[in-house]
């Protein structure tokens, strides 16, 4: 009998809604500015709206902690980089991928995601992890 991991999920959302804040995550359209040079993306896509927003709740640690959630950077560059961790619960709801959004704003903040990580037993995503820095 597979394991239902939709209680744990709908459980962490409960637990970041409780202690966290909603944040924007903010995909923006990577079409390359000069068509000649396809490989070539925008430079700056800070300047431009953003094509796709998508509001979820999380909680940030400091990125020192992040060996005691389980995560391993092997980057000691990444690491020092690092302004805060983002401990994200998408619930049942989103089911898109985080990885493809490249900033986040959590509504004082805007900063740039360096990495993101999910935690998807099974099928279910239960959280993803931002690394993000100014």
């Amino acid at each position: 009998m597979a394991k239902d991991y939709n209680k744990i999920a709908e459980t962490a959302l409960k637990l970041i809604k409780e202690s966290g804040r909603q944040v924007t995550f903010l995909k923006f359209d990577d079409t390359p500015d000069n068509a000649a040079k396809p490989w070539a993306k925008n430079t700056d896509l800070r300047t431009g709206s953003a094509s796709v927003s998508t509001k979820l709740f999380a909680i940030s640690v400091h990125p020192t902690d992040i060996n005691v959630l389980g995560i391993r950077i092997r980057n000691e560059d990444l690491m020092s980089n690092l302004r805060e961790i983002l401990i994200v619960a998408p619930g049942k709801d989103f089911q898109g991928d985080l990885a493809e959004y490249q900033e986040l704003d959590d509504g004082t903040h805007r900063f740039r995601i360096s990495f993101m990580e999910r935690l998807k037993p099974a099928n279910t995503t239960v959280l993803w992890y931002a690394g993000v820095t100014e």
